[in-house]
């Protein structure tokens, strides 16, 4: 009883040191860090804290494996759950689900796969139009408009379109188009949206 009391107490003061990660053979720090005191971990401003008993994240216990839900798809057209954030958003006459790059200003646009001057895709639009916009970094989206194609392989994989904010799933294949799977079909109407950091350019 002893034991448990004091594996659950919390530490004073942390004293976070980084822990160490290879890079070309060489030791470097990583972004992950543990005290030195109690052994938490951290990740970025969240804290993660381990025992025999229960696992948390900030003040999310998960004392079992039957404690971890998964989030279920968007029910509604034209809604998305996931990893959503607020952006500046020059353009997007397209609307929800419009595939979204990040222009030289720092601000998202419209992307299309006719080169990689509008490539690559690193968000969906949540919401319609320019401004202050909600934007979907990663997760499912849903809209009733789609018509996707389920299946393995290259069958399911949607694509940046070479039209301006559009989606496909046919691979581009002209000269300087861009290829870059962005997620797969889920359903005719919703996508889970894992955009790739690694894009093909035709020559």
């Amino acid at each position: 009883m002893k034991k448990r009391k004091k594996e659950q107490e919390e530490c004073g003061t942390h004293h976070w040191i980084p822990l160490l990660g290879s890079d070309k053979k060489k030791t470097v720090p990583t972004s992950l860090f543990t005290c030195l005191g109690c052994g938490d971990l951290k990740v970025g401003t969240q804290t993660i804290k381990i025992s025999r008993y229960r696992l948390d994240m900030g003040e999310l216990p998960i004392n079992s494996v039957a404690g971890i839900k998964l989030m279920n798809p968007p029910s509604a057209d034209n809604s998305a759950s996931g990893l959503i954030i607020t952006a500046t958003v020059d353009t997007n006459d397209q609307g929800i689900g419009a595939p979204l790059y990040m222009a030289s200003n720092g601000n998202l646009s419209t992307a299309s796969a006719t080169s990689n001057a509008t490539s690559p895709c690193v968000a969906l639009a949540v919401d319609a139009g320019a401004g202050a916009k909600r934007i979907l970094l990663h997760g499912v989206l849903r809209a009733d408009a789609w018509n996707w194609t389920i299946g393995p392989g290259d069958s399911g994989l949607i694509y940046v379109s070479t039209a301006t904010g559009a989606l496909s799933q046919v691979q581009p294949s002209g000269t300087d188009e861009v290829i870059q799977p962005i997620g797969w079909a889920l359903s005719a109407d919703a996508m889970y949206f894992a955009p790739s950091i690694l894009y093909l350019t035709h020559v």
